[in-house]
C-alpha cells in the first residue's frame, strides 16, 4: 500500500483524484474508508435487525488491547450504531468494551487515561473497569484446578497477584510464558462474556494477525487446533467467536485510522510487529512470526492472505465424535481421556508447554 502522486482518478468513484494505491487499485481516502467499512459489516450481516425476534437486542463482547485493529473495529461498530439509531431510535446490538491490563506493563496511569478518553468518544457503549490478568482466577471457577495439570498448584498466603507472577515465572522459555499468557488472557475473556451475558465475542484480529496465529500453532504443536482458533462460528468455550477484521490486513487498519476526520489514536508499544528484534533467543514464536507475516505481507500480500484463507478451509473440529476439547486451553484434541482417572486431558500442544513449565 502507497500514496500515489499521480493526478490519476479514483477507480472507484472516478471522481476525486486518487491519494492511495490498495492492493493496486488507486483509491481516493472517502472510497478507501467505504472499502474497510463494507469489508468489516459484511462480517456483521448475521447480526442485523432482520435476523431479530420481535424487540431482542443481542449483547456483543469486544476485547480491546489499544492497538489499531481492536480500534478501528470499535470505531466502524459504533459507526454502524450511530445510524440505526438515527434511523430506528434504537440499535441491533449493544456493545461491552473490555481491555486486559497484563503482568509487567508499564505506564499504567496513562492506559487508564487512554482507557476513559476512549470511553468519553465512545459513550454508546458500556465500558467495564480495566481488568487485571491475575482476575482469571477469580472468574475462571475451573482456573485453579486446571493449572494442576501443568504442574503449578496453589500456594496458601498469597494474593492473585502473587500468584499470577508465579504462574508465568513457572515457564522456562519465553515461547512457552507466551503462550501460557495467551491462553490465561482468553480463557479471562471468555469469561467476562459470559458474566456479562454477552453471545459473542468480537476479536479484532486483522488477516496479518490471524496469518500469524496459524502459523505460530503449527510451530508450537498447536496444528491441530489451527482451525478452530481462526473460525468465525460456535467455539469451544461454549459462547460464539466472530473475526469481523479477518479481510484486511493491519497496514489497511493503519492507514484507515489515520485517514479519518479525528484519527484514531493507537498503541505500538508491545506489539511484535512494531518491535526491533534484538535477540531471536529472546523472542517468542508467536512474536517472531507476527514479525514475519508482517514484513513478508508488504512484499507479498496476496501469499500471506493465502495463509488464513487454507487454514479456514480445514474443518473445524467441534466437540463428539472423538473430539474432547483440551482442559487447559479448550481447543480439540483427539483424546477421549482417562475414565478411571479424573478424565482431564491436555492436547499436544499443552502437553509439550508443560514441559517447559517449572513447578
Amino acid at each position: 500500500m502507497t500514496a500515489t502522486t499521480s493526478g490519476e482518478t479514483c477507480v472507484d468513484c472516478q471522481e476525486t483524484v486518487a491519494s492511495l494505491t490498495i492492493r493496486s487499485r488507486r483509491l481516493c481516502a472517502s472510497c478507501f474508508i467505504r472499502y474497510v467499512s463494507s469489508k468489516i459489516l459484511k462480517r456483521m450481516e448475521s447480526y442485523r435487525f432482520r435476523n431479530l425476534a420481535g424487540d431482542q437486542k443481542r449483547r456483543l463482547f469486544l476485547p480491546i488491547s489499544g492497538g489499531v485493529s481492536s480500534l478501528v473495529l470499535l470505531q466502524l461498530l459504533d459507526s454502524q450504531l450511530q445510524r440505526q439509531i438515527g434511523n430506528r431510535n434504537r440499535t441491533a446490538y449493544d456493545l461491552v468494551i473490555a481491555r486486559v491490563v497484563l503482568p509487567d506493563t508499564s505506564g499504567l496511569a496513562t492506559i487508564d487515561s487512554e482507557y476513559q478518553k476512549l470511553a468519553q468518544r465512545f459513550p454508546l457503549h458500556n465500558f467495564l473497569p480495566l481488568v487485571s490478568l491475575h482476575e482469571v482466577l477469580q472468574l475462571d471457577a475451573g482456573m485453579r484446578q486446571d493449572l494442576t495439570l501443568l504442574g503449578i498448584d496453589d500456594e496458601s498466603g498469597e494474593s492473585e497477584e502473587e500468584c499470577m507472577q508465579r504462574i508465568l515465572s513457572s515457564a522456562m522459555s519465553v515461547t512457552a510464558r507466551a503462550d501460557l499468557q495467551s491462553i490465561l488472557l482468553r480463557r479471562l475473556l471468555v469469561s467476562l462474556a459470559k458474566q456479562q451475558n454477552c453471545e459473542t465475542v468480537l476479536w479484532g484480529h486483522s488477516d496479518s494477525r490471524l496469518a500469524a496465529i496459524a502459523l505460530a500453532d503449527v510451530a508450537k504443536g498447536r496444528g491441530g487446533s489451527v482451525s478452530s482458533h481462526i473460525a468465525d462460528g460456535r467455539s469451544l468455550h461454549g459462547i460464539n467467536f466472530n473475526y469481523p477484521a479477518r479481510d484486511l490486513f493491519k497496514v489497511e487498519l493503519q492507514t484507515y485510522a489515520q485517514a479519518l476526520d479525528e484519527p484514531l489514536t493507537y498503541a505500538t508499544e508491545g506489539d511484535a510487529t512494531d518491535q526491533p528484534t534484538t535477540s531471536i533467543r529472546n523472542t517468542s514464536i508467536d512474536n517472531l512470526l507476527s514479525s514475519y507475516i508482517t514484513s513478508q505481507g508488504e512484499k507479498y500480500p496476496s501469499i500471506m492472505a493465502n495463509v488464513v484463507r487454507t487454514a479456514s478451509k480445514l474443518q473445524t473440529q467441534k466437540e463428539g465424535n472423538g473430539v474432547v476439547p483440551c482442559t487447559f486451553c479448550i481447543m480439540p484434541t483427539t483424546g477421549t481421556g482417562d475414565d478411571s482417572a479424573d478424565s482431564l486431558i491436555l492436547c499436544y500442544g499443552c502437553t509439550r508447554m508443560k514441559q517447559e513449565i517449572r513447578g
